[in-house]
C-alpha cells in the first residue's frame, strides 16, 4: 500500500524526550527528513508483516479446504458412524 510520497508536508507537534532528540540529531543534516525516513521504514515493515500474516492465514485456510475436500468434515463422519 505505502503512502503518498507527494502529499504536502505539514507541521506536527510531538512530545519527545529532549535528550533522545538531541542525541539523535548528531550527524543528521535534516532531522525532519530523517524522522520521515524512519516513519516510512516502520510503515513498510508493518505493512510487510500484515501482508505476511494475510498470506499465512490464506495458506492455512487453503490447507483446511484441501483437507475438507479430501476427507470431508468430522461432523459428517460422526453422523454416519454406527
Amino acid at each position: 500500500m505505502g503512502y503518498n510520497h507527494s502529499a504536502p508536508k505539514r507541521p506536527v507537534n510531538l512530545n519527545l524526550n529532549s535528550d533522545l532528540v538531541e542525541q539523535s540529531k548528531v550527524g543528521v543534516d535534516n532531522f525532519s527528513a530523517y524522522v520521515e525516513e524512519l516513519l516510512a521504514a516502520d510503515l513498510a515493515h508493518r505493512e510487510a508483516r500484515a501482508d505476511a500474516e494475510r498470506a499465512r492465514t490464506e495458506a492455512a485456510l487453503e490447507g483446511f479446504a484441501a483437507l475438507y475436500r479430501e476427507h470431508g468434515s468430522l461432523s459428517e463422519e460422526l453422523e454416519t458412524a454406527p
